[in-house]
């Protein structure tokens, strides 16, 4: 099971920039077998039978997404490919563009065309200037090969993309304020229901779908779905891009299944801990993340509302004891009040406050008041916060507490 690749499997034998290349190894062979074997809701229903659900963090089920906008009767839908990716520790979206852009573009057209969206947006952090560029040549490749534009390969499929640039903004990857975004409007979310696949991007059903989630699109079609689902975990088969960085000897971006654990990853995957340091906690799914004792690493890494840590983005930091863990703090809850949109006074307050608090322990200024503060300002976090960016600024602060990490 290591060496099943999906997603990384040409990466570093072809050049990114010849799209001749990816047509050696198959590329676009999953497209022509959409448009010449098989129909849209073919290729929905072996997508529900993989059992893929969203790379984003969510985990959503990626077939019954498309399957809502594909079964609804508007002459009007779209697609967007959500690569935001602004967390710190979170860089695999765009690993995927540096390595292969091709794989993502296959993968966007397929969905597309499913649901019968005549118009894809990639919706891009404004800060990937390079990937933009890259995507730019490889759509101008593909559509001379006629994989989109009209008359995709002959038929009388017709899909136009366009790259759209973000500010660069956290919350802007959350669904409702990307498509904010896009309509020009100020980048914060919106009140669900109505969801994004009944009203979304200019009142017209819309599929958002992360860049990972995506790429894996292509292997799925040509290789059915049933084959996918036998992969990883039952609860969400697949593999999955896992970033490992901090105290390990091989630091890195690596594919494996999904089910794994963390300890698996580290021990075999990135080589282990670094020779002389001493492991203190892994923090799982970048900065809104839990943060795991050593007792705790055989935890599986899958999605799923019973799963008992969410692997969100895939991000791992491995923390030694040598590091100073007021510096953690001060950088995780500064990420979270400057990224906040403002929109609900909870989570606009609250992570400035608890800022201001972890500045406080840091210089050993902390009170009883900041102590008793702290448990009511994380639990208006969680409960009171009009998105999941409020809901998860405080995560990492409170296992920190609980796990006595932090000390008072």
């Amino acid at each position: 099971m290591k060496d099943i690749k999906i997603i990384t499997e040409h990466w570093g034998k072809i050049n990114p920039l010849k799209i001749e290349e990816y047509i050696n190894f198959g590329g676009y062979g999953a497209l022509e077998k959409f448009v010449l074997k098989m129909n849209p809701e073919k290729a929905i229903e072996e997508i529900q039978k993989s059992g893929l659900c969203g790379r984003g963090g969510a985990g959503f089920p990626t077939g019954d997404k498309l399957e809502m906008v594909a079964k609804n009767t508007s002459e009007t839908k779209y697609f967007i490919c959500n690569l935001e990716e602004s967390e710190p520790g979170t860089y695999k979206d765009r690993l995927i563009v540096d390595n292969n852009p091709h794989i993502l573009l296959e993968g966007i057209i397929i969905s597309a065309l499913s649901i019968g969206a005549k118009k894809a947006f990639i919706y891009i952090n404004g800060n990937y200037e390079k990937q933009k560029e890259i995507l730019e040549k490889a759509l101008a490749q593909s559509r001379e090969k006629k994989y989109w534009g009209e008359n995709i390969l002959g038929s009388a499929f017709r899909l136009e993309i366009e790259i759209y640039s973000g500010a660069g903004a956290y919350i802007c990857g959350e669904e409702t304020a990307l498509i904010n975004s896009v309509e020009g409007n100020r980048g914060e979310p919106k009140l669900r229901p109505p969801f994004p696949t009944e009203v979304g991007l200019f009142g017209s059903p819309t599929v958002v779908d992360n860049a990972e989630t995506i790429a894996n699109i292509p292997w799925i079609i040509l290789n059915g779905g049933k084959k996918y689902s036998a992969i990883g975990s039952k609860n969400s088969p697949g593999t999955k891009i896992f970033l490992l960085n901090g105290a390990v000897e091989k630091p890195g971006t690596y594919e494996a299944p999904t089910g794994i654990t963390v300890k698996k990853l580290i021990d075999e995957y990135a080589g282990g801990i670094k020779k002389g340091k001493e492991f203190w906690f892994a923090q799982i799914g970048g900065a809104c993340g839990k943060l795991l004792l050593e007792k705790e690493l055989k935890v599986k890494m899958e999605f799923g509302k019973e799963c008992e840590c969410p692997l969100g983005s895939g991000s791992i930091l491995v923390v030694d004891k040598s590091v100073n863990i007021h510096d953690l703090l001060i950088s995780w809850t500064d990420f979270f009040r400057r990224e906040s949109c403002g929109k609900c006074v909870p989570c606009r307050e609250g992570t400035f406050r608890l800022w201001e608090i972890a500045k406080r322990f840091r210089d050993g200024k902390i009170s009883d008041r900041d102590k008793k503060a702290i448990e009511d300002i994380l639990w208006t976090l969680d409960n009171t916060t009009f998105c999941p960016l409020g809901k998860f600024a405080g995560t990492a602060f409170r296992d920190a507490i609980a796990k006595n990490i932090l000390t008072f």
